[in-house]
């Protein structure tokens, strides 16, 4: 049963880091990702594992642009 929940990702056009997220079964994803683009996001289907690897990136991504900026 897990193996048919995904994350649709919302992003912000502009930076890229992730605005929000939402679980949904497969084959309800894409009507989901739709409409986040319809609402002016770019949206993305992952597995939970690759949504952590992105929330890592990004979390020292947003580290390093607080370092610079100091």
């Amino acid at each position: 049963m897990e193996e048919n929940i995904v994350c649709v990702v919302a992003r912000d056009k502009h930076t890229g880091y992730v605005k929000t997220c939402t679980s949904c079964d497969i084959e309800n994803a894409n009507k989901c990702a739709k409409y986040y683009r319809s609402v002016g996001y770019n949206s993305q289907i992952v597995t939970y594992e690759k949504l952590h690897e992105i929330l890592e990136k990004e979390k020292k991504e947003r580290m390093n642009n607080m370092l610079f900026r100091s």
